[in-house]
């Protein structure tokens, strides 16, 4: 009942094979690099059809076999020239030796099937249990050794122009060479098997029919896909030697141990679990096959194959030594910048580098510089996928549509920063923040990057990423220390102060007794007049009340919208000045009030001495997320942007007798309340201020979080 069954399965095979090589010698005018592949699937139909022929003609079962055994040595002739097929004509007249050798095998295979035809090769057996069994002759080897060794460099002639193959030619292709490498992978196995039990064994038809089935299922999704157009893939020689090793020694590993399979279930007497294991082994390579040549996959085994077999594209040693004498005595952010443009210039022949640069107080990335000299691009936000993707991976990131591996969700996003010239990003990382990044255009002669234009990349923003780290670390030591030296100062005015205080307690003092006397009261009005300029003198040099940047334990719940309302107060009735707050129900923030206090109140004056003429202050608070914000929007003269890139350091006040270090400490303690502060400015137009502060533990119901109050003041 096997028997049947078994011709069933190799004759519908046979059936699929020989239709779907009809289907492209039909188009093989239009696409020639097609009629090899329509010729070996129409010897497929050969091997499958004699297959079964012999299971029905039992007679003639040897005639029927050297048949098969035809088909199976023309194959792997017609398998190497498929993979020659889908080359560029460029390479197959550059890969003269891939000729050759196809050409030879095509007349060992020749040779070898006439002496098939002679009948040199199989012979009757009668088997211990008293049937008689198809037997390969000492001479039947050979055949079998020339399948293996052809069909293995036929698998290494599609590895090579499946690796070579760029999208989308990648896309209509994968499917057409995997369903071939099955094909091929189970020829090598049936060889192997005759190799090491030299008995033809009928459930071989059964389990080739399955197998040419499902391989004829993917090579069929792979014309669907290439609609039968040409594809022609770009080889190069250098690499064919090195995935062929590579090929082969997957190969014999897969020989020794499919034998060792082999030997087991001989051992165990078990013939009907030989063709089901044969096809889970069959199904499990081919899942295998198709993740491997994952994009995430190829792109690890590529770069582990080019660091490992391949001669450096750069010598390292050189340009380490480079890097390091060109970054020697670059101290500050803006000369570590410069060198790494410089070191960028000279390491990749492109036309387009910049390097983009995030810049805290709005919390956008902005390009800082570059090789052109057109206007500066506008700054790029934090939640754009290609920066996402930096922050993510520690790889290239290509963002040019014509790139290799270029994935369709960036294509469409990444215009800002492809406007720029570039076609792939790399990070610079600061204690494991991106706080840059690197965008070359392509190369000047065309070549794409590689591994080793990557590998080089990342030494280099290593090094400039830890660089700029210990630029910021030496600008806070800076910052302290301007602080500390602000508070020193700070002890003598002070000392002052008391001194002049007790100036004034003395004439109070007097005044009691000689309070009468006129010259002593023009004696006192002149120290009263005098003692008051001292004073104001030593306040102009004062800083508002230092406060601690770490919030204490007297942190209380604090409602923001009557604490602004306090703020502004002051404000009513100033001339040329609008006012406007929009505040939403919300819940308090947890804070020291003093502290909140002086953050806004230095927000809301920066605001006020923004504008010289009419001028509009609008406030909005807000929550969402767990956090109050408070936005204050100016229409005053805007900040420049060279300035926003210090705004948040020491000693570095934008008007006239300022201290510089309001905004420092409004940053400081936001964050050490667990906020956030932001400024977006456009010079001449007006800022606004961003301030986010999670809220504190909710005590009760507050209301419908729909509610708002809009008060405006004249």
């Amino acid at each position: 009942m096997t028997l049947p069954w078994f011709s069933l399965v190799a004759f519908v095979a046979a059936g699929v094979a020989c239709g779907m090589a009809g289907l492209v010698f039909l188009k093989r005018q239009a696409n020639p690099s097609y009629r090899s592949l329509a010729s070996l699937l129409l010897a497929t139909t050969v091997t499958n059809c004699a297959n079964g022929m012999g299971l029905l003609d039992e007679p003639r079962a040897l005639f029927w076999r050297e048949i098969a055994t035809i088909g199976e040595l023309v194959q792997p002739v017609l398998l190497l020239y498929v993979g020659l097929g889908f080359l560029n004509p460029a390479d197959q007249g550059r890969d003269a030796f891939a000729l050759w050798r196809t050409r030879s095998l095509g007349m060992i295979g020749l040779l070898l099937g006439l002496a098939a035809a002679g009948g040199q090769f199989f012979q009757w057996e009668i088997l211990g249990d008293g049937r008689a069994a198809i037997s390969v002759s000492f001479w039947g080897h050979v055949p079998y050794l020339y399948i293996v060794i052809g069909t293995a460099l036929g698998l290494a002639q599609l590895e090579v122009v499946l690796r070579a193959s760029r999208e989308p030619f990648r896309h209509k292709l994968k499917f057409i060479a995997i369903g071939l490498g099955s094909l091929a992978g189970y020829q090598i196995y049936q060889a192997s098997q005759m190799l090491m039990f030299s008995v033809w064994q009928n459930e071989h038809v059964g389990v080739s029919g399955i197998v040419t089935a499902l391989a004829l299922g993917l090579i069929g999704c792979g014309l669907g896909r290439s609609r039968l157009t040409q594809i022609l893939v770009h080889a190069y020689v250098s690499p064919q030697a090195l995935l062929g090793s590579v090929t082969f020694i997957a190969i014999g590993l897969y020989l020794v141990v499919v034998g060792a399979m082999g030997a087991w279930l001989r051992e165990t007497n078990q013939p009907l679990s030989v063709g089901l294991s044969v096809v889970v082994v069959f199904g499990a390579l081919v899942a295998l096959v198709i993740a491997i040549f994952s994009k995430t996959v190829r792109a690890e085994l590529r770069r582990f194959i080019t660091r490992n077999f391949y001669r450096s594209k750069y010598d390292y040693r050189a340009q380490w030594l480079q890097v390091t004498e060109v970054f020697h005595q670059a101290a500050d952010h803006h000369a570590i910048l410069d060198r790494l443009m410089d070191v960028l210039i000279r390491t990749f022949p492109t036309t387009h580098i910049s390097i983009w640069v995030f810049r805290e107080p709005d919390r956008r990335f902005c390009r800082v510089r570059s090789m052109t000299g057109e206007a500066e691009p506008e700054p790029i936000e934090r939640c754009h996928p290609i920066i996402e993707e930096l922050e993510q991976h520690d790889n290239a990131v290509w963002v040019n549509p014509g790139t290799p591996d270029a994935s369709d969700s960036h294509r469409s996003t990444a215009d800002l920063i492809r406007l720029s010239g570039a076609v792939l990003c790399f990070p610079i990382r600061a204690k494991g923040q991106v706080i840059a990044f690197i965008a070359l255009g392509p190369q000047l002669h065309g070549e794409p990057y590689g591994t080793d234009d990557e590998d080089l990349l990342r030494g280099i923003a290593h090094h400039a990423g830890m660089l700029l780290a210990h630029a910021s670390l030496v600008d806070e030591r800076r910052a302290s220390a301007e602080l500390e030296a602000l508070h020193r100062f700070s002890v003598f005015c002070l000392h002052d102060l008391k001194n002049l205080a007790a100036r004034l307690s003395l004439v109070a003092q007097n005044a009691r007794r000689h309070g009468n006397n006129p010259a002593f009261q023009e004696s006192a009005m002149r120290t009263v007049a005098d003692t008051a300029d001292k004073m104001a003198m030593l306040m102009s040099k004062l800083s508002q009340k230092t406060v601690s940047s770490t919030p204490t334990s007297s942190t209380e719940p604090v409602d923001l919208l009557p604490l602004i309302h306090e703020i502004i107060e002051p404000l009513r009735g100033a001339p040329n000045l609008r006012l406007q707050v929009t505040a939403y129900t919300m819940n308090p923030v947890r804070a020291v009030r003093e502290q909140i206090h002086q953050v806004l109140l230095n927000v809301i004056l920066n605001a006020k001495q923004a504008m010289t003429e009419d001028g509009e202050i609008s406030i909005e608070l807000r929550e969402a997320d767990g956090c109050v914000t408070v936005v204050v929007a100016d229409t005053g003269c805007g900040i420049p942007p060279a300035r926003l890139e210090t705004l948040f350091l020491p000693s570095q006040s934008g008007r006239p007798g300022g201290l510089g270090v309001g905004l420092y400490q409004c940053k400081q303690i936001v964050e050490a309340h667990g906020g956030m502060i932001q400024i977006r400015s456009e010079w001449g137009k007006g800022t606004t201020v961003t301030i986010e502060l999670p809220v504190a533990p909710r005590t009760g119901d507050r209301g419908p979080d729909a509610t708002a109050l809009i008060s405006v003041l004249s």
